[in-house]
């Protein structure tokens, strides 16, 4: 093997070395959005059930509730989330006498 040919699979090595480490830190990155954007569907969801079973919400969701038709309310709670970005859920439920 000459000079020449080792420098050419050095190279070669390290840059492939590199892809690996910049996907691995494109995964970890999206791994961690993904857990964020579990927990404020969880968090929703909560608060969705609890305002839709006559409780009330927490401080941290904004929650509205209007008529909608023959008997049925809409229901949206806003989840805010870090970053700026908040996250909506929108249902359909039953009027509560």
């Amino acid at each position: 093997m000459t000079l020449l040919e080792s420098i050419i699979a050095s190279l070669l090595l390290a840059v492939t070395a590199l892809v690996c480490l910049d996907a691995t830190r494109g995964a970890a990155a999206l791994q961690r959005k993904s857990g964020a954007w579990t927990q404020a569907v969880a968090n929703a969801e909560s608060e969705l059930a609890t305002v839709s079973s006559g409780g009330l919400a927490l401080n941290t969701t904004r929650i509205s509730r209007r008529p909608w038709r023959d008997g049925l309310d809409v229901i949206e709670v806003d989840v805010p989330m870090a970053g700026g970005v908040s996250f909506r859920l929108t249902r359909l439920v039953e009027r509560t006498p």
